[in-house]
């Protein structure tokens, strides 16, 4: 049997709120493996997010191990992760989080520049700045490479996240709410470029949403209650 893209053992995580210590994960363990497409469900506040984070490797846990592809990412120094999350990891979020004084095009190159030292950018920023290109093409919009955020729609916006996320070829992708904030027309339409990154180019996605039925069009439902995980 092969070794999981992602292992999440025994997390725990709290936050003071206050006085009083809130207990969002009590013991989290499941496993990803690559190619697949997983959903997260749950009741606001249950700890979607908070879990993603973790994986993602944006915050660390009180309790437990995340391990990509074998090796435990928690125990890592600070720069070492910083430098797995920058190549790894690709985000979605809700709220886009796109720099509005950059346009499409440079925002999506922003994970690639990040990634590597100004000199060595210097050398690969054609070679980058190709890939984006046909990124974007490749999720329509290549018409838009010089227009600013906000001269997009909701869903156009979400398309540019998207290919910003995807810069990097990371091995796993997490989508936080990634149609929350859009029509449910725009909605369907980002959420069938997601089972197309995942069909046919194999991206192992780990998505959070509230909606059901984008839920039930992944592979495999992960339910988060009382700050425990069952498969649905």
């Amino acid at each position: 049997m092969s070794e999981p893209l992602v292992a999440v053992q025994g997390l725990h995580k709290s936050y003071r709120m206050g006085k009083v210590d809130l207990h969002v994960l009590r013991g989290v363990s499941f496993s990803l493996s690559a190619g697949s497409f997983t959903a997260v469900v749950g009741a606001s506040g249950s700890g979607k997010s908070t879990l993603l984070h973790l994986i993602g490797m944006l915050d660390k846990p009180d309790r437990g191990m995340v391990a990509l592809s074998g090796q435990d990412v928690t125990a890592l120094p600070t720069r070492r992760r910083d430098g797995m999350r920058c190549r790894d990891v690709g985000f979605v979020f809700q709220f886009y989080h796109l720099l509005g004084e950059l346009n499409v095009l440079e925002n999506v190159l922003l994970p690639a520049k990040v990634a590597c030292s100004t000199l060595a950018w210097l050398g690969q920023r054609a070679k980058a700045r190709q890939a984006a290109t046909e990124t974007l093409d490749r999720l329509g919009l290549g018409d838009r490479l010089r227009h600013r955020p906000k001269e997009l729609s909701g869903g156009e916006r979400q398309r540019v996240a998207i290919a910003r996320a995807l810069m990097n070829r990371p091995r796993i992708l997490l989508a936080d709410e990634p149609t929350g904030n859009l029509d449910s027309a725009s909605g369907k339409g980002i959420m069938e470029l997601l089972k197309q990154c995942n069909r046919r180019d194999g991206q192992t996605i780990l998505m959070v949403t509230h909606d059901a039925s984008l839920a039930e069009q992944t592979d495999r439902i992960l339910h988060l209650r009382d700050g425990r995980c069952n498969e649905l």
